[in-house]
């Protein structure tokens, strides 16, 4: 039967959406483009919260590690044995590295800042934390300067704000508790060198973070080969919240274990949130667009009342109008969706750019002065499948009608 040509019935919606022209009619076309519009806002939305995740997520995981194990107490530890715990209660690690970690200050042209002054063992950090990559001028290096000063790289945000080059020495100052009265500090100086600018992602790692080697940190605390605990890496960072708190259960009391997870836990709730939120909000303006294609659709029903009298008497039948009407529908759907994409892409291009001329993102709320965009697959089908099957059920109602016309009538005045 002709109704069963699959080539014909795409002609006749063709034919219906163009209105017998070569182009297709204007109504089409604004439909089109509100639906296309809605679709690109909602690519746009769902991949700068992704982004926003993605981006928060490798900051973090670049610079803390997967896991991080210290021990508790004053006694001194031996990274074997705490390596050797670990891998007995979790197979799941893949690497670790020893650190030590200092808070104290930094002061200079008349500035003062507190800052973090991380120590890294040089030849397991790589395995475990990406810092090389991480380095915007300078080199990634370790070691001894002329005059026997250790070298140190630094934020960006501390580079900048105490205008720091490559190679300029700057001092560090850590509060020491005085040998002779217990209630006042004696500082420690120690001058470093400067090898590498990092941009570290988050604006408070970029804004105090100072990177040394493990041996430099423990001479400018006194501490000996002391050191603050292990940072691990996983397989999958994606565990690291279940393989912690089994390390916490497994080590007992004497060990504090933290992940990745643990870092900005509200700021990372909060953008899983707003990401449903958004979806549902935004879906709202395919919603609206898909009344105007069903609008679109009545008046095509309406004036194709002869049209429609005219295959029903060559012998469609109602379920064959109603099939070319939905098929519409979709059609609309699939059009507007793939437009919507291609548009959206565009628009996250634009996104991106734009982040390097102006402040999108306010480093003081959203801890990122820049984010990528990361299109998930499964965000994009569920755009897709969402789109489509909004225009399908939209078209629903006038398909109905479409096929519910008395052919007689409609061919008793032609």
């Amino acid at each position: 039967m002709i109704s069963k040509n699959a080539s014909f019935h795409l002609w006749l919606v063709y034919r219906f959406l163009s209105g017998g022209r070569r182009r297709l009619s204007v109504p089409t076309i604004i439909s089109l483009v509100g639906m296309a519009l809605g679709v690109a806002s909602l690519t746009v939305a769902m991949g700068v919260v992704s982004g926003f995740e993605d981006t928060l997520k490798t900051a973090i995981v670049d610079v803390f590690g997967d896991v991080m194990l210290v021990k508790k107490g004053d006694k001194p530890q031996v990274v074997e044995g705490i390596t050797a715990l670990v891998k007995k209660s979790t197979p799941e690690v893949r690497t670790y590295t020893p650190f030590a970690h200092l808070e104290g200050i930094m002061a200079g042209g008349g500035k003062v800042s507190g800052i973090v002054i991380e120590g890294v063992e040089p030849k397991t950090v790589e395995k475990v934390l990406n810092l090389r990559k991480r380095i915007i001028h300078g080199d990634f290096k370790f070691g001894r300067a002329e005059g026997d000063l250790p070298y140190a790289m630094v934020g960006k945000q501390l580079a900048k704000k105490y205008n720091l080059k490559i190679g300029d020495p700057f001092k560090g100052v850590l509060p020491s508790p005085s040998r002779s009265d217990s209630t006042e500090f004696q500082p420690r100086v120690m001058t470093f060198v400067l090898s590498g600018i990092l941009d570290l992602g988050k604006a408070e790692y970029d804004d105090r973070m100072v990177v040394t080697d493990l041996a430099a940190a423990q001479k400018f605390a006194g501490a000996g080969d002391s050191f603050t605990g292990i940072r691990i890496k996983l397989d999958d960072s994606d565990k690291a919240n279940a393989v912690a708190r089994k390390l916490s259960l497994d080590l007992g009391a004497s060990y504090y274990v933290s992940d990745w997870t643990e870092i900005n836990k509200n700021l990372m709730r909060a953008a899983a949130i707003e990401r449903i939120v958004i979806f549902i909000v935004i879906s709202i303006i395919v919603l609206v667009a898909s009344f105007n294609i069903a609008s679109n659709l009545f008046v095509s029903v309406l004036k194709r009342y002869a049209d429609i009298s005219s295959l029903r008497a060559m012998g469609f039948a109602s379920r064959d109008v109603k099939s070319i009407f939905m098929f519409q529908g979709l059609l609309f759907g699939v059009i507007g969706t793939a437009v919507g994409f291609i548009l959206g892409l565009l628009l996250c291009v634009v996104f991106v750019v734009a982040q390097k001329y102006f402040v999108i993102l306010p480093q003081e709320t959203y801890k990122l002065d820049h984010i990528g965009i990361s299109l998930r697959a499964i965000d994009m089908l569920a755009i897709f499948g969402v789109s489509v099957f909004i225009c399908l059920i939209s078209s629903f109602v006038p398909a109905r009608k479409g096929a519910s016309l008395d052919p007689v009538q409609g061919l008793r005045y032609e």
